[in-house]
C-alpha cells in the first residue's frame, strides 16, 4: 500500500480514478504520436476507453506503477521487461509500439570513424546501467575489439554533449533521434546498429499491464489497443496530418528535428501492436540469461499474450 500511496504522491496523480491511464516510456516524442492521434482523432473514445496519458519520473517508473495497479498500462522497451520479470515485478505484454531496435552506438566522421573497429582507443559513453554497458560490449566484441581496447565512460544524460565535445568518441543513441540532432548541428554522423552487431533485435517498445488487468479490465485493455491500431494506420496513411495533430499539443516540438525524427520513425510502429514472434522472445531471453541479466527462462505464455490484440 505504501508503494501506491508514494507513487500517487510523486506524479500528483490523486484525481486518476475512473480512467484508463497509459505511462509513457518517456518525454513525449515522436514515437508517441500514433498515441496522441488516437486521442485527439476520439479513437480511445469511440472504443469506450477514457484514456489519460501520464509521463513518468524516470524510465523505471512505467513497470513499477503498472506492477504498483496505479496504473492499468505502460509502455517499456522489451529488455526492460525482462529485468522487470527479473525483480518479480508482476507484468505481462499484451501489445507493442516500435516493433524493432531503435539503439546502436553513434560517433562522428570528425573522429576519423568509418567502422566499428576504428573505435579502438576510443571512448564510449553511456547513460544507463546495466544495460548499455553489456550492448556496448557485445557489439564491440563482434567487431573482435577486446574490453581492454576502448573505456566506457559514465557520461549521465549527457551524451551528446560529451560527443560533440570529443570528451568520448562514441556513445549510446537512438537511430531516429541523435544521429538526426547531431547532423542538424553541422556534424557527420556515424551510426551502428545494435541488430546488426550481435545483439539480437528487439521489440523497442512494448505496452505492459497487471495480469489482474487482463482478468479485471480486459474490455479496456483490448479497446485501448484497438484504439491504438487505428492510430498507427492514421498515422501511416496520413503522416502530415499526424504530425500536425502532434505539435498542436505540444508545440514546442514543432521544429526539423522532431519532423526527421517522425520521418525516422514512421516505417518502425508495430502493424496492429503486433509482439507476438516467438522467436525474437526465445532469442532476447536467451540472450539476457547469457549475460547474466536473467536468471531463468519464463515460459512464452508468461510473457505475452495475444488475447488483447485488435
Amino acid at each position: 500500500m505504501y508503494r501506491l500511496v508514494l507513487a500517487l504522491w510523486l506524479l500528483g496523480l490523486t484525481a486518476w480514478a475512473g480512467a484508463f491511464h497509459i505511462v509513457l516510456d518517456f518525454y513525449p516524442n515522436p514515437n508517441h504520436i500514433p498515441l496522441y492521434v488516437a486521442r485527439e482523432l476520439g479513437f480511445f473514445r469511440e472504443e469506450g476507453v477514457e484514456v489519460e496519458f501520464i509521463v513518468p519520473t524516470d524510465p523505471s517508473a512505467p513497470a513499477k506503477l503498472v506492477a504498483a495497479k496505479v496504473a492499468e498500462m505502460g509502455l517499456t522497451p522489451q529488455m526492460n521487461f525482462f529485468l522487470a520479470r527479473e525483480e518479480g515485478l508482476p507484468l505481462v505484454s499484451v501489445g507493442a509500439l516500435i516493433d524493432g531496435a531503435l539503439g546502436g552506438l553513434l560517433s562522428l566522421r570528425e573522429f576519423g570513424i568509418e567502422t566499428l573497429p576504428d573505435l579502438r582507443g576510443k571512448r564510449i559513453g553511456y547513460s544507463l546501467e546495466p544495460l548499455e554497458p553489456l550492448l556496448w560490449r557485445t557489439m564491440l566484441a563482434q567487431a573482435g575489439l577486446s574490453p581492454q581496447e576502448y573505456a566506457l565512460v559514465y557520461t549521465g544524460m549527457s551524451t551528446v554533449p560529451a560527443l560533440l565535445s570529443g570528451a568520448v568518441q562514441a556513445i549510446g543513441a537512438f537511430r531516429n533521434y541523435e544521429p538526426i540532432a547531431v547532423e542538424l548541428l553541422g556534424f557527420t554522423p556515424v551510426f551502428f546498429a545494435q541488430e546488426d552487431y550481435g545483439v539480437p533485435n528487439t521489440y523497442e517498445l512494448l505496452f505492459v499491464v497487471h495480469p489482474d488487468t487482463l482478468t479485471q479490465r480486459l474490455p479496456e485493455v483490448q479497446g485501448a489497443l484497438r484504439a491504438i491500431a487505428r492510430g498507427i494506420e492514421y498515422t501511416r496513411a496520413h503522416p502530415e496530418e499526424s504530425f500536425s495533430l502532434f505539435v498542436g499539443v505540444f508545440p514546442e516540438l514543432a521544429d526539423e528535428l522532431n519532423r526527421r525524427s517522425f520521418a525516422a520513425t514512421l516505417p518502425l510502429y508495430a502493424v496492429s501492436t503486433r509482439h507476438d514472434d516467438p522467436a525474437r522472445w526465445e532469442t532476447m531471453q536467451t540472450f539476457l540469461i547469457a549475460a547474466g541479466m536473467v536468471k531463468k527462462a519464463y515460459p512464452l505464455r508468461d510473457l505475452y499474450t495475444t488475447i488483447a490484440l485488435p
